[in-house]
């Protein structure tokens, strides 16, 4: 186990309570009826818009797109897609993120 200055160790839990609260507003926000609609919008977009990206000559010249496109990588875009726009909020509490 290392040594930290306080200050290190201060600023660290600082930013840890933030991404705590940050997660937390994101979630209640994507929860709200505001959020819902954005999730929709944005999931509908992904799914009608994925398969087409696949087919960009520009972009299938990169590797890592050739290896999207033969893992099937525009069902996995879209399959991420439906689970954001079906997600529901199941708990009230805050959400904790554990850093190493």
């Amino acid at each position: 186990m290392s040594y930290r200055p306080p200050q290190q160790v201060s600023a660290a839990r600082r930013v840890g309570d933030r991404i705590q609260i940050e997660a937390r507003e994101i979630t209640r926000f994507l929860s709200s009826p505001a959020g819902r609609r954005m999730r929709g919008v944005l999931a509908g977009a992904v799914i009608v818009t994925a398969p087409l990206i696949f087919r960009v000559p520009g972009l299938r010249r990169y590797p890592l797109i050739r290896a999207l496109e033969f893992l099937g990588g525009a069902a996995l875009i879209v399959r991420f897609a439906e689970a954001l726009r079906d997600w529901e909020r199941n708990e009230e509490g805050p959400l904790t993120i554990d850093l190493p």
